[in-house]
């Protein structure tokens, strides 16, 4: 699979997503303004609190503890506002309560007492604690705490947060920049609140993003615009992503948007969101929708998926719907794949080709390559050869080395050997180098193969998130 510069924004995008995909959801804490959005919640929330049974030592004055919280909530109130050392003292306290429901309850309404002047406290005294997992806090309450105010003060809050991002800079040096622990949370949060901007007001978040001079940065944080939009619904998300700048890396952060949305569709229903592919007109977002429906559509129902995204495979926009197909099908049966590639489009039948022999090289590598002998030279067989090459070389490098050398694509070819020499790098040095030596291999390659590693697995750069788009990019 052919790597990108763009692979490292979208790997810690999809860590962001993980963490931020609730925050577009409706809830019942703290975001009253998602009712409209999820009107039988409540009837929920109430039928729970039934349920489970009360904590020993809680308030028995009322059955939800709304005793406790009115309580909580007297102490450090003054005039209906909560001022920045009381917002400061109530988060420690609340860091305190055992009982998780109870603490989700208490923090659900400090958000709801959120303000422009108490925010800061409240961000960076819940901050000092989130190493105590076993009260139930966490990175989650962190990132809701950004989002909330990133919707009460975006503006303020981006200002306090590079101020924060400056003052870790400047007392750790380049470690204060995106990298290590703290510089990780401040990225992650920071996302969220432009999701919480963005919410309340989408065009002056996405103002602010578009003068971000650094590409990767503004990139990410285009991901937190997009997740605060879908709180109004999808349409004016995807207005935005359809304004974005079109790229030299065939507009995979796009399709990852797009792919984002879509997920959000599917929340109405298969058949809903299959008709909402069918009114996308531009092929970039119709891409990355198309390929996140199809890759619910095939855990749903193999059959059905495979004729729906069938007829799109003569659109390079569905390419990327059947390779999901092809990924998810592969896994069950890697053979059935490639007859049903065979029916398709040169473009589409390289796809499921790559996935399916993806698989079946992890399943069985002689078959495999059995089957690529007497395979003649296409876009299809250096599909499935960069694909067998780059699986195979975390068994037997200098094998998949030879398998590299026969695609005939010469692009595919270097990229396939880069990726197969950097697995075989990182396992044995020495005869790797040697290889190198004499490869003729470009110099940007050998820089790649031999560069440190930051994470990426042995193939030399990782999967792309949610499957990525065509090959030969």
């Amino acid at each position: 699979m052919k790597q990108s510069a763009l692979i490292p924004v979208l790997v810690l995008t999809a860590g962001v997503a993980f963490g931020l995909g609730w925050i577009a959801k409706p809830s019942g804490e703290p975001g009253k303004e998602n009712a409209n959005r999820n009107t039988g919640s409540g009837a929920k929330s109430a039928s729970l609190s039934k349920r489970l049974p009360r904590p020993t030592g809680s308030d028995t004055s009322s059955s939800n503890g709304s005793g406790k919280v009115e309580d909580f909530l007297s102490r450090y109130t003054s005039g209906g506002i909560i001022s920045p050392e009381d917002m400061t003292a109530a988060i420690e306290q609340m860091r305190k309560e055992n009982d998780p429901i109870l603490r989700r309850k208490l923090f659900s309404e400090l958000l709801e007492n959120l303000t422009p002047e108490n925010a800061k406290a409240a961000y960076l005294a819940l901050q000092s604690g989130r190493r105590g997992w076993g009260r139930g806090g966490g990175d989650d309450e962190l990132r809701l705490m950004a989002h909330a105010w990133g919707r009460i003060d975006g503006a303020g809050a981006i200002q306090a947060f590079n101020e924060m991002r400056a003052k870790r800079e400047e007392e750790g040096g380049e470690r204060g920049r995106g990298r290590g622990r703290e510089g990780d949370r401040g990225g992650f949060d920071l996302v969220s609140v432009l999701s919480g901007w963005a919410s309340a007001d989408g065009r002056a978040a996405a103002d602010y993003v578009s003068g971000i001079e650094d590409e990767r940065e503004q990139r990410m944080l285009s991901f937190g615009v997009v997740r605060g939009m879908m709180v109004n619904g999808v349409d004016e998300a995807m207005s935005y992503v359809s304004s974005l700048p079109k790229t030299e890396d065939g507009d995979r952060a796009q399709a990852w948007y797009m792919s984002t949305i879509a997920g959000e569709m599917l929340e109405e229903g298969l058949d809903s969101a299959k008709a909402w592919v069918d009114t996308i007109n531009d092929p970039d977002l119709r891409g990355g929708a198309l390929s996140r429906v199809a890759e619910s559509a095939v855990r749903e129902d193999l059959e059905g998926a495979i004729e729906w995204v069938t007829q799109y495979a003569d659109e390079e926009a569905g390419q990327r719907a059947v390779n999901r197909v092809a990924n998810e099908w592969a896994e069950d049966d890697p053979q059935a794949v490639l007859t049903w590639a065979d029916s398709l489009p040169d473009a589409a039948k390289a796809e499921a080709y790559g996935e399916a022999f993806e698989e079946w090289t992890r399943q069985d590598a002689t078959a495999a390559g059995e089957y690529l002998t007497n395979m003649e030279a296409s876009p299809a067989r250096d599909s499935a050869v960069e694909e067998f090459a780059t699986t195979l070389s975390r068994e037997d490098p200098a094998t998949a080395i030879q398998w590299a050398n026969s695609i005939s694509d010469g692009e595919s070819r270097t990229e396939t050997l880069t990726q197969v020499a950097r697995s075989w790098y990182y396992r044995d040095r020495e005869a790797a180098t040697q290889w190198i030596e004499t490869s003729g291999l470009p110099e940007e390659s050998v820089e790649a193969i031999t560069a440190e590693r930051r994470g990426f697995d042995p193939r030399g750069g990782g999967r792309r998130p949610g499957g990525g788009g065509p090959r030969g990019r």
